[in-house]
């Protein structure tokens, strides 16, 4: 089970996107939903599909926020240490 949220399959998908804390971390974001939650198979697909929507400046601060929300993963996962979607954006 993926520690975060005890989903059934860790993929990278889930753990950037779809997991509760990364959904919270994006909407936050001030990213339209209809986008960021669309339909996508695989990681690549998704980051592909953002990018060629996104601006340059939304694209880069996409880019940073992902880059904390998998610290922040990591934090949880191999120190126990949990932090409020707010101090990852307020990060990027």
């Amino acid at each position: 089970d993926y520690p975060r949220c005890g989903a059934g399959n860790e993929t990278l998908l889930h753990s950037l996107r779809d997991c509760p804390t990364s959904t919270t971390i994006l909407s936050i974001s001030g990213l339209d939903n209809n986008i960021i939650l669309k339909e996508h198979k695989c990681c690549i697909d998704w980051l592909e599909d953002m990018i060629r929507v996104l601006d340059k400046r939304a694209t880069v601060d996409l880019m940073a926020t992902l880059w904390n929300n998998w610290n922040k993963r990591n934090n949880f996962i191999f120190q126990r240490k949990e932090e409020e979607g707010q101090v990852v954006w307020d990060r990027a």
